[in-house]
């Protein structure tokens, strides 16, 4: 068991740097990430990310950008997409919301 986590993690971190070698986007590198949490059939192929052997992601990662042969893995991985960027989005409201109420109280202790 050890030995094959060992060599599941020196895969994916291969994976990773493989992505940033070849100049993928921060944002394609973390959806990368999490399809590959649900599905660990994906690889990259350049800068595409290829799932299940049917399902391509080209940049800029968006769902319009997943190609493949229409059926239950396309619209399973446009599901994740859709997903991922929605949390995503989500974070990023959290994070500006948080940072405007760190301002306010900034302010009124001043």
């Amino acid at each position: 068991q050890l030995a094959n986590k060992a060599r599941t993690e020196k895969e994916e971190k291969m994976s990773q740097a493989y992505a940033i070698s070849a100049g993928v986007s921060l944002e394609g590198q973390q959806l990368f990430q999490t399809i590959h949490k649900t599905i660990k059939d994906c690889k990259w192929q350049e800068k595409n990310i290829v799932v299940m052997e049917e399902v391509v992601i080209a940049p800029p990662y968006q769902v319009e950008n997943c190609k493949g042969k229409e059926g239950s893995a396309l619209s399973h991985v446009r599901k994740i997409v859709e997903k991922h960027f929605r949390d995503v989005e989500s974070q990023k409201v959290l994070q500006r919301s948080q940072a405007q109420q760190t301002q306010k109280d900034t302010s009124l202790s001043s």
